[in-house]
């Protein structure tokens, strides 16, 4: 008997072990990362972690207890009512002896933020507000018959030359109908639902300024323009509001940043007239990431998936759109 009790009692203690050390952790990265320390001093820190490696949460025990409580469960339903006061107590051992993973989740949520905001120069918008009033009615956001919603989803800096350039990234959800025949030959109206994505600037200096590769017809200005590059010519349209402002903003060096642009992602350049406010109209999110950090369960492993952790759309956005930004500091 003794023996069998001391084969019972190991795996709890062996659980009991194990979570301690992975609660410990928990606890001991979060007060790192509070410190605030680079990306990459974070990841050296956590490749040569120097106590124990553990960072999942064992719940085997409650697995087992949960598992037996429903054998029981099913004996007091087609044997005796008796079993069903074994179901109880084992289920409540189950819950008693279950540590939840949510402080493990919230940890890795952190990590993750805090890398990508350190690595990319940007801040996440959890809340994700809706474009102010103002901007819905932007001619780019008219695009559904029945719902056009714009939310921001990060901020962001770029600095060129000593210059800061404020930028916003966003998602536009539109809903729209489409007029069909069904088979007995009634009209019926579908609704659909489509996503774009693209980013806003404020005060670009050049206004009225229209090169589209998507959604030609929303875009177009009241003057058509031909550059001096036959090929864009034929890729783009070109449009805008004044002929000396479009000559000015056509130069060789920013057609080719554009044409980077186009190329990064399939989309339409947009300034609008009167405020300036310049919009990148993208048809794909650029806010992709290879994230792995749930397959990590130990502090090595972690360390591993955060330097994997990348936007590599973010990326090819932010040096396209560089390049067009390095053009107007001559301005």
């Amino acid at each position: 008997m003794p023996f069998i009790s001391k084969k019972i009692q190991k795996p709890f203690q062996n659980q009991f072990m194990h979570n301690q050390a992975a609660l410990k952790n928990i606890e001991a990265i979060r007060q790192l990362l509070e410190k605030q320390p680079p990306p990459k001093l974070l990841i050296e820190t956590l490749k040569h972690w120097d106590s124990d490696q553990n960072l999942y949460i064992k719940n085997y025990l409650n697995w087992a207890l949960t598992t037996l409580s429903l054998i029981f469960l099913l004996a007091g339903l087609l044997f005796s009512g008796y079993y069903l006061i074994v179901c109880v107590v084992l289920f409540a051992f189950g819950l008693r002896y279950r540590i939840p993973t949510i402080e493990l989740e919230k940890l890795k949520e952190e990590l993750r933020l805090y890398v990508l905001e350190q690595t990319y120069q940007v801040r996440f918008d959890h809340e994700n507000p809706p474009l102010n009033h103002a901007l819905q009615d932007y001619p780019l956001f008219q695009y559904g018959d029945k719902d056009n919603i714009v939310t921001i989803l990060l901020a962001g800096q770029l600095v060129i030359k000593e210059k800061t350039y404020d930028y916003s990234v966003f998602k536009y959800r539109y809903s729209y109908s489409v007029e069909k025949t069904d088979e007995q030959g009634q009209t019926i109206y579908e609704s659909h639902h489509s996503n774009l994505w693209g980013v806003l600037m404020e005060n670009f200096p050049f206004k009225g300024i229209s090169i589209s590769a998507a959604h030609k017809s929303q875009c177009h200005l009241g003057i058509e323009w031909q550059s001096s590059d036959l090929r864009f010519n034929q890729k783009y349209q070109q449009s805008g509001v004044n002929e000396f402002e479009f000559v000015k903003f056509l130069t060789p060096e920013r057609l080719l940043a554009l044409e980077n642009m186009m190329l990064a992602f399939h989309s339409d350049f947009y300034v609008e007239p009167h405020t300036g406010m310049m919009c990148w109209l993208l048809n794909e999110s650029p806010l992709d990431e290879n994230n792995y950090l749930f397959q990590a369960i130990t502090v090595t492993e972690l360390a591993e998936k955060l330097e994997q952790l990348k936007m590599p759309k973010l990326q090819r956005l932010q040096d396209a759109f560089t390049s067009l930004l390095k053009t107007l500091n001559a301005i």
